[in-house]
């Protein structure tokens, strides 16, 4: 009988020491999230971690189940990815509480790391994490490798040699000005420009004490910001530019819509321009040739706030341009436009009129009393003008 005890007490003293692991099985990631059963048999609570991704891409529906998964998230000792919605969810074990780094990355996104996440028992919510499109090569920036990167593949389309879908940010199924402008819109930025991510911690909300695995639920899919700054125009830019002696100008100046314009580039290939006008309004303009010619370009202008333009300055690249623009109607009713150049630019003056269409500015005929028609001179573009002067 003194051996059946002695034997009895072994057997429970070795179940005490070897503790039992549950494992849970999680959107195919296998995680052991519990080290030990309570000597109480109660199942130790997990640390359940959820959240989502959105972004500032305006897209279709359709687009946006190809934009929001496979975004990886990597934080506490587990990697996962989001779903069509850009949902994800983490089983953590109870020892896995604390304080800690998460990294969410994807291919043709800028990388970005949220600190200090604090990790508790039972569900931890990290909601709506921003990503900007347009780290193209991986670097953890965006910037003039990128814009050369989309260049070399502008205007492809899916099937193309050329066609890369991590380019087609918009995933349009076209590499093309849409894609670009995202580009433009974070330019110059790094993992470090995002936003500071505040984490708040709520009170923890228990989950199901019960260890069967369960299949992950997404929640409804959180809205897609909308892009900010709103796109002021959008599509073409039909022009003709003609040189002009201002001491020949018919009109009474003092009579037309006034402007100060300073204008710089952050890039000429592809020209992206900033343009601070009468010191309130501030602009991000992406422009990109259609024809050989230079009468017809692709034109994306987007309002941007003072600190943004300021930021930018800091970025540009050549000269910076200072300018009156003077805006009436002709005596046909057609909208024109007189620039007289400051600065290493003075003496130089253009009158410009933007059309509808290629047809109608084929057909118009300037007044008498401007000069030489230099529209198709890129010599005489004002992109050309900041990066070698006047011609």
């Amino acid at each position: 009988m003194k051996s059946l005890i002695k034997g009895i007490m072994l057997v429970l003293t070795c179940l005490l020491l070897f503790q039992s692991v549950i494992i849970c099985d999680v959107g195919g990631s296998v995680k052991a999230y519990a080290d030990a059963v309570p000597l109480d048999g109660a199942p130790p609570p997990p640390a359940d971690v959820r959240g989502n991704i959105v972004t500032d891409i305006d897209c279709s529906e359709e687009a946006k189940k190809l934009i929001n998964p496979e975004f990886k998230i990597t934080g506490a000792g587990l990697t996962i990815m989001t779903d069509e919605s850009g949902f994800f969810r983490m089983m953590l074990g109870y020892k896995n509480v604390g304080v800690f780094d998460f990294t969410v990355e994807k291919k043709g996104f800028l990388k970005r790391i949220l600190n200090d996440i604090n990790v508790q028992l039972y569900t931890t919510n990290i909601k709506d994490i921003l990503m900007w499109a347009g780290d193209l090569n991986g670097d953890s920036a965006i910037n003039m490798a990128d814009c050369v990167y989309l260049a070399g593949r502008f205007n492809s389309i899916k099937g193309d040699s050329l066609y890369d879908a991590d380019a087609d940010i918009n995933k349009d199924n076209a590499i093309n000005m849409s894609d670009l402008v995202y580009v433009a819109k974070h330019f110059n930025a790094t993992s470090d420009s995002y936003p500071v991510y505040v984490h708040t911690s709520p009170t923890p909300t228990p989950i199901s004490a019960t260890l069967t695995p369960t299949t992950s639920v997404s929640p409804t899919p959180t809205q897609i910001i909308t892009p900010t700054p709103t796109p002021e125009k959008t599509g073409l830019e039909i022009e003709r530019k003609f040189l002009l002696d201002p001491s020949k100008i018919p009109y009474d100046l003092k009579t037309l819509d006034k402007y100060e314009l300073t204008q710089a580039y952050i890039s000429f290939s592809p020209e992206i321009r900033i343009r601070n006008a009468d010191d309130w309004m501030y602009f991000l303009t992406v422009k990109a040739y259609v024809d050989q010619f230079g009468m017809v370009r692709e034109e994306r202008e987007f309002w941007i706030t003072e600190q943004e333009y300021n930021a930018l300055m800091k970025k540009i690249e050549g000269n910076i341009i200072y300018k009156t623009r003077y805006q009436g109607l002709d005596e046909k009713g057609v909208m024109f436009a007189i620039d007289i150049f400051k600065g290493n630019l003075a003496g130089l003056a253009y009158y410009e009129v933007e059309f509808p269409n290629e047809e109608a500015a084929n057909k118009y005929t300037p007044p008498s009393w401007v000069g030489l028609d230099v529209t198709n001179d890129k010599r005489y573009k004002n992109g050309s003008l900041a990066q070698y002067g006047r011609p």
